[in-house]
């Protein structure tokens, strides 16, 4: 299994949606991959549709990048059911069930975070996945709604069988403000082997760096780390040789061609398929920390395809008057 397979402790790579998709992660392939990654967010009737031969964008994966757990998320354990066994053919090494997504128009459906002690229902979904694929079963979850209650809540998780647990160390109603609480993380470590479970356990929120991630997991007992956000900061964070760099500063050259890079291979394996807009989330990870970083933004932002993207890099790069070199 998966989960016990991985070097202790293993980084992995959050699931976002619309950010970890195949080219992203293929890109961290080459700068310093994690040790398990996340398919993006998915629905699990979406899921539940695809085939061999028709596969939704957000669980298209490289066999370099295995291992990789599928994330789903809803409501509706018969989706749960029809969806692991889909994963399962097209090759995923788990499958993830989402129950921390803060996002409000999730939670409204009574999916991701509003799963938080809705014990029957969550145990439903559980259940549905355990029945149909031998595959391992994890869930990424938070320490509750409005308030923690981390320990009554994983303590549930934890005894309804699943073999990994991610928990984000927020509340829902937190969303991505304030600081994540890491004593949180203590206490589901603390649960899990005072109720004997084998259950991997996988802390995630704020972490910053690979050297935060190992005094986090000195400070917690915890297997695993999830890193998220920080990947923007940083596309070098899971690289040991950047363990200790919070934002890697391009040189204004370099990050110019990395936007390039990482443009023509989301259109190689896109094109049309997925939003051209959604690329520009990625420019500030190369593009920064140098004197006319606000005005080469600016015209990327302004472009509105690839062929306009592209002709704004080669007349910044034809303007010698910015400076070339990172602060």
């Amino acid at each position: 299994m998966v989960w016990h397979t991985l070097p202790k402790p293993f980084l992995a790579l959050a699931p976002m949606e619309d950010v970890t998709d195949t080219v992203f992660r293929r890109l961290l392939l080459e700068w310093g991959r994690p040790h398990v990654f996340f398919s993006e967010f998915t629905r699990a009737d979406r899921a539940a549709r695809s085939t061999p031969d028709r596969i939704p964008p957000r669980l298209v994966y490289s066999a370099a990048e295995k291992p990789i757990i599928a994330q789903i998320w809803g409501n509706r354990p018969a989706d749960f059911s029809a969806a692991c066994r889909k994963l399962t053919v097209l090759g995923f090494d788990g499958i993830d069930i989402n129950m921390g997504c803060p996002a409000k128009k999730i939670r409204r459906i009574r999916a991701g975070a509003a799963l938080i002690g809705e014990y029957d229902l969550a145990a439903s979904l559980i259940s549905a996945c355990r029945e149909s694929t031998d595959l391992p079963v994890s869930v990424k979850t938070r320490t509750g709604t409005d308030r923690a209650v981390t320990e009554p809540w994983c303590e549930f998780l934890l005894r309804s069988g699943i073999d990994a647990l991610t928990v984000h160390g927020r509340t829902a109603t937190q969303m991505s403000t304030g600081f994540a609480d890491w004593r949180e993380l203590a206490k589901v470590v603390r649960v899990r082997d005072r109720i004997g479970s084998e259950a991997v356990i996988i802390g995630n929120g704020d972490v910053m760096n690979i050297a935060h991630a190992h005094r986090l997991v000195e400070q917690t007992g915890v297997d695993g780390i999830m890193i998220g956000r920080a990947v923007f900061r940083n596309p070098f964070v899971f690289s040991p040789d950047f363990a200790d760099v919070f934002r890697y500063p391009f040189a204004r050259s370099d990050g110019l061609a990395f936007v390039e890079h990482h443009a023509r291979a989301f259109r190689e394996q896109w094109n049309d398929r997925r939003n051209f807009e959604s690329l520009k989330k990625f420019f500030r990870n190369y593009v920064n920390s140098y004197p006319s970083v606000r005005s080469d933004l600016e015209k990327l932002y302004a472009t509105h395809d690839y062929d306009g993207l592209f002709v704004a890099l080669e007349e910044l790069r034809a303007n010698n008057d910015s400076t070339s070199t990172s602060a």
